[in-house]
């Protein structure tokens, strides 16, 4: 690999890296916010999931059909809370690596 390929891909790797650091640093403060908590990580993530869990095992979701609905949308929360996941466990190496690379800060 010569100088200036090793170059290129080292500079994609550091706009990847801050990439996932931004979006752990959005994500942080997101989480910080009371709206935020009360809308999505205890509104969505925890009454909505254990709504639709209750929902599964009623005669009315077995006999009218809308149990495929009550799994996607189980699905639905699954896959954020995972994309949230993913962002933390990334960005957080991001993060350290990003502070690696830069070294400790002068006060």
């Amino acid at each position: 690999m010569n100088a200036n390929n090793q170059q290129t891909e080292q500079e994609m790797e550091m706009v990847e890296t801050q990439y996932w650091a931004d979006q752990y640093e959005a994500l942080t403060r997101l989480e910080s916010n009371k709206d935020f908590q009360l809308v999505i990580l205890q509104g969505y993530f925890k009454d909505r999931a254990l709504d639709n869990v209750s929902m599964l095992g009623t005669h009315y979701a077995k006999s009218s059909g809308t149990r495929p609905e009550i799994m996607e949308s189980l699905v639905a929360i699954s896959a954020l809370q995972d994309h949230f996941n993913t962002i933390k466990k990334i960005g957080g190496i991001a993060e350290e690596d990003i502070s690696d690379l830069l070294g400790p800060e002068v006060e």
